[in-house]
């Protein structure tokens, strides 16, 4: 599984993933974190409709723009912890979602 390949456990990738609720196609991002998406698998040759592509991508954003929640995901020794550490980023994902800075997003 590619998340278990950035060094996240089983139980910390579950919960990534019960989190994100990707289906494949594209996810229902705010447009500008679908466009840094986007952005993302061109320079990467990677199709941004594809699953695996997504979540590389939250994979790369979670260990450089989120560090402090990738290490919160880490930290976490249940699926539960897991969901409960990316919650915020899960937040700032969403077309839904108040704006960066009142999530710890980057500023």
């Amino acid at each position: 599984m590619l998340l278990l390949d950035n060094g996240w456990t089983e139980e910390q990738a579950q919960g990534l993933l019960d989190s994100l609720c990707l289906k494949g196609g594209m996810p229902r991002w705010k447009p500008e974190q679908l466009q840094k998406l986007r952005d993302w698998c061109s320079a990467h040759g990677k199709d941004a409709a594809a699953l695996d592509s997504q979540l590389e991508f939250v994979a790369y954003e979670l260990c450089n723009s989120f560090e402090g929640i990738g290490l919160a995901l880490k930290q976490a020794k249940s699926a539960k912890e897991a969901r409960d550490a990316v919650e915020p980023y899960v937040k700032f994902l969403d077309e839904k979602s108040p704006p960066a800075e009142e999530v710890g997003g980057p500023r």
